[in-house]
């Protein structure tokens, strides 16, 4: 089953000028055959969310077919920022689009963001009509504390805390001598009380907390969980959240030549 974020497959909806495929506002869009010669202009409505998550599986395919491990997990970095990027899009956006007028702006007001996952609680409620109850939010309950674990793996990136708590370790094979990062398995006996997994990895996804630890299955685990969050809001929401594709639509219309010709 393709998940509702995935946009490598979908197609925007026609226009009655064209249609286009995903990629860029206009790969694979059509002029109608009557079209004037001279100035063409096309005009989209861009769908931020869209646009980052096709960005970050592009980089995901990418980190798997890396020539080495630091290759691989520098491209992992920039993938996992960009999903992340795209869940802050995903919400502000259907803010806007959805959202009652008067609440919109606490999750749509860039002077005043709430963080990540308070915007991801809230935004059925500033969906709902007044007075319509929402679909109960347990955070306990898969998937919310792996979204959560995943928000803050970036947030320890962009809020590094003291050096204390930014300790990493490497292990050394008896073979090469190289050094990578080690794994909570992977810790000598005489470290185990100091070097616990929870100070390598996050407990709930098994994320690792060094960023150049970061690799192509670790991006496999965080798209699979934002996914499974974009279907959970959008059940909280009825089904609006992605109804139509709506979140990944960019529509595009031909302006120029106009029907009166140009400049018309």
């Amino acid at each position: 089953m393709r998940s509702p974020a995935e946009g490598d497959q979908a197609r925007a909806a026609p226009s009655s000028a064209g249609h286009r495929s995903p990629g860029s506002p206009t790969a694979g869009f059509h002029e109608p055959a009557d079209a004037s010669d001279g100035v063409r202009v096309i005009e989209t409505v861009v769908s931020p969310f869209h646009c980052l998550y096709q960005d970050a599986l592009h980089f995901h395919t990418q980190s798997r077919l890396a020539q080495s491990e630091g290759e691989a997990a520098r491209l992992s970095r920039a993938a996992l920022l960009l999903y992340i990027c795209s869940a802050e899009a995903l919400v502000r956006q259907a803010a806007i689009e959805l959202g009652r007028p008067e609440l919109r702006g606490l999750l749509a007001d860039p002077s005043r963001p709430l963080p990540l996952a308070e915007a991801w609680r809230l935004l059925p409620a500033i969906v709902a009509e007044p007075g319509v109850p929402t679909r109960p939010f347990d955070p306990g309950s898969p998937p919310w504390p792996q979204f959560a674990e995943l928000l803050m793996l970036e947030t320890s990136w962009v809020y590094p805390g003291a050096p204390s708590s930014r300790r990493a370790y490497y292990r050394s094979g008896q073979d090469d001598g190289g050094f990578e990062p080690m794994e909570p398995h992977h810790v000598p006996a005489a470290l185990k009380r100091t070097v616990r997994t929870e100070t390598l990895t996050f407990p709930r996804t098994g994320l690792p907390r060094d960023p150049y630890a970061l690799r192509p299955r670790h991006l496999d685990t965080a798209r699979g969980i934002l996914d499974a969050a974009i279907e959970a809001l959008d059940r909280r929401m009825g089904g609006l959240l992605c109804q139509a594709q709506r979140h990944r639509r960019e529509p595009v219309r031909l302006v120029l030549p106009t029907s009166n010709g140009p400049g018309a």
